[in-house]
């Protein structure tokens, strides 16, 4: 088992270490419990969980992740782009942090593809605006469609 995470401002341990140490004391063997303690990003526990996997004798190795129920989606996505063939299960969160938890989600998935938000957003806006245009100036466009069916009529 490899537990990922690194050290926040305000931790005293790094959260790979202490997910290890909590492991252990509930019968984890401690052979079997290994550390990832220098990310800091989703991004980097894959990539640093994957570098631990890789250098590990086991071939065609079935790997899990567990995280928060929110993150997993995310988590899978970012996953996928570190290389890292793995599957994820969500853990229960508390109701209360939810809202905050799905709206933090959506906004790294959109900015994980901000150019692509961006140029959707920006066609949205154009289309509205063409239909505007189209709804404020229907007599003109009435009277040009008239234009080009005579002139096709007179082909």
């Amino acid at each position: 088992m490899i537990f990922s995470g690194g050290q926040g401002g305000d931790e005293t341990v790094p959260e790979g270490e202490a997910m290890r140490q909590y492991a252990i004391a509930h019968g984890v063997a401690v052979n079997d419990a290994l550390a990832e303690t220098q990310s800091k990003t989703t991004y980097e526990n894959m990539l640093f969980s994957k570098k631990i996997i890789d250098a590990s004798r086991i071939t065609k190795p079935k790997t899990l992740f567990v995280t928060n129920n929110y993150h997993t989606f995310r988590a899978a996505v970012v996953a996928r782009s570190a290389g890292l063939k793995a599957a994820g299960i969500g853990s229960k969160t508390a109701g209360f942090f939810l809202p905050n938890a799905v709206m933090r989600e959506y906004i790294a998935l959109v900015m994980r593809q901000r150019k692509l938000h961006l140029i959707m957003v920006g066609l949205m806006f154009l289309f509205s605006l063409f239909l505007v245009i189209l709804n404020l100036h229907s007599a003109w466009i009435a009277d040009l469609i008239r234009a080009i069916q005579g002139f096709l009529d007179n082909l």
